[in-house]
């Protein structure tokens, strides 16, 4: 059976909202420091007059561009990281979901990840112990 396409954005959407906010406060953090460097290297190198708010202005004037194509890659990054977990997020989840249809003594189909997820051993490990519980279960209430 082929794996069909993912059209939802979030599938874990604790698990994937903690991995968006580290993204954003990585890059805020990198974004700061990279800034903080250029003011530093600035302010060093300016007139001793000059003020730090002077400062701030120039290196903001003079590196706009890389602000805006800073500020125009966070949503790729944060989309990227998304569709990554996905390969995490989605077989987690179908484990998971599988688990609790086991767990409540109903049989389940075998599961299979997409062909670049993770933990494809897991779906392997699960539909052998699936394939047990499910005879184990059809053996009982037959007799």
């Amino acid at each position: 059976m082929k794996p069909k396409l993912r059209s939802k954005l979030f599938i874990d959407t604790p698990v994937q909202m903690m991995l968006i906010t580290r993204v954003l406060i990585h890059w805020v953090v990198f974004f700061a420091l990279f800034f903080l460097t250029l003011l530093t290297i600035e302010y060093f190198l300016r007139d001793p007059g000059v003020t730090i708010f002077d400062c701030m202005r120039i290196v903001a004037t003079k590196h706009a561009v890389v602000v805006v194509l800073a500020l125009a890659l966070l949503p790729a990054f944060l989309y990227d990281t998304i569709k990554m977990s996905h390969r995490f997020a989605g077989p987690i989840y179908r484990f998971r979901k599988s688990l609790k249809t086991l767990a409540e003594g109903n049989s389940v189909e075998e599961i299979s990840f997409r062909g670049k997820d993770f933990w494809a051993d897991l779906s392997k490990d699960f539909n052998k112990v699936a394939k047990r519980l499910n005879k184990q279960t059809s053996s009982e209430s037959g007799s």
